[in-house]
C-alpha cells in the first residue's frame, strides 16, 4: 500500500533544504532481532541482581516511564556489565546490507543525525556508495561540527555515541545532560539545523523522550507554518494526530500499522519521487 509523501517535503528534500533524523526502526527493519529501547531495557534488566529492582523497572517500562527505567539500570549496572550487553547487541563485523539505506544514501542528505549506537547507517552508506566513504561520522564529542557544516562534506552526527567507543553511549537522563553540558555547541547547531530545515524522522516513536524534547524547543522557540514531517505506523484515532501534530508541529506520513515491511517500500517511494523532481528542475 503506497503511502502519500506531501509535494511540500519532496521539495525541500531535492532542494537540499532538510535534514534527517534516524531512530531504531531503520536499523530494525535491516535486523527485526535487534531490540528497540523498551526491548534493551528490558535486556539490560535481566542483568540486575535483585528480583524487586527488576520488577520495577519492568513495570517503569511497561508505564512507557523510560528514561526512569534507563536511570535506575544504569544505577544497577556495573560499566563493565553496560559495556559487554552494549556490544554484544551492536558491534556486527560486517553490519547487515540493507536496500533502505540505498534509498536513504540516494536522497543525498547534507546532514544525518541518529540516536543509534550501531554502525549500520555509515557501513551500509559506504557499501552502496561502491566502497567510498560516503559520509564523516561524528559523535556529540566533536567540536568542530560547524566547520564540517561548511565544507562539502556530508556527516552523519551520533548524538547518543557510537558502539566503537562505549564509553560514549548515552542511555539515560544524567549523562545526556552532561553530554550537552560539556557539548553545548553541537546541540546548539543541532537545534539551529533544526529550526531553518525542515526535519525529517525516520524509524522514530513519537513518544520518544529526545524526539520531544528536541521538537519542544524549536516549536516553542520559533513558530512557522512550515513543519516537519515524520513516517510512522498509522495513529489509533486522527485525533491523536492532529494533538501531536499542534504540540509539535509535525505532518505524520502513516503506513498500516503492524505491516513493517511497508516502511522501506515508503522509503524507495520517498527516493523516487525526489529523483525525479530533481531531474525536473536540473538539480543535480
Amino acid at each position: 500500500m503506497p503511502v502519500s509523501w506531501p509535494n511540500t517535503l519532496v521539495r525541500e528534500i531535492a532542494e537540499r533544504r532538510a535534514i534527517l533524523f534516524v531512530g531504531s526502526g531503520v536499523t530494525k527493519s535491516a535486523l527485526p532481532t535487534l531490540p528497540n529501547w523498551p526491548d534493551l531495557l528490558s535486556e539490560l534488566a535481566e542483568r540486575v541482581d535483585k528480583k524487586k529492582d527488576v520488577a520495577l523497572v519492568k513495570s517503569l517500562i511497561r508505564r512507557d516511564r523510560l528514561l526512569d527505567a534507563a536511570e535506575l539500570i544504569n544505577s544497577l549496572l556495573s560499566p563493565v556489565e553496560r559495556r559487554a550487553i552494549f556490544e554484544n547487541k551492536f558491534l556486527f563485523t560486517p553490519p547487515p546490507q540493507a536496500e533502505i539505506y540505498r534509498y536513504l544514501l540516494d536522497l543525498d542528505f547534507k546532514v544525518c543525525i541518529t540516536t543509534n549506537y550501531d554502525q549500520f547507517l555509515e557501513k551500509n552508506f559506504e557499501y552502496h556508495s561502491g566502497g567510498a566513504i560516503a559520509y564523516q561520522v561524528r559523535t556529540y564529542k566533536y567540536d568542530n561540527f560547524l566547520a564540517d557544516l561548511r565544507s562539502p562534506s556530508r556527516t552523519i552526527l551520533k548524538l547518543h555515541g557510537c558502539i566503537t567507543d562505549p564509553s560514549s553511549i548515552i542511555l539515560d537522563r544524567q549523562p545526556y545532560f552532561k553530554a550537552k553540558a560539556n557539548n553545548p555547541g553541537i546541540y546548539d547547531i543541532v537545534e539551529a539545523l533544526s529550526t531553518v530545515n525542515t526535519v525529517l524522522f525516520f524509524g522514530y516513536s513519537i513518544n520518544d523522550p529526545d524526539i520531544q524534547l528536541i521538537l519542544e524547543r524549536i516549536h516553542a522557540r520559533s513558530r512557522t507554518d512550515h513543519p516537519h514531517y515524520a513516517l510512522v505506523s498509522k495513529f489509533e484515532h486522527p485525533s491523536l494526530r492532529k494533538a501531536l501534530n499542534e504540540t509539535f508541529n509535525v505532518s505524520f506520513v502513516e503506513y498500516p500499522k503492524g505491516i513493517h515491511q511497508e516502511f522501506p517500500e515508503a522509503v524507495k517511494e520517498l527516493r523516487d519521487a525526489v529523483k525525479a523532481e530533481r531531474a525536473r528542475f536540473g538539480i543535480p
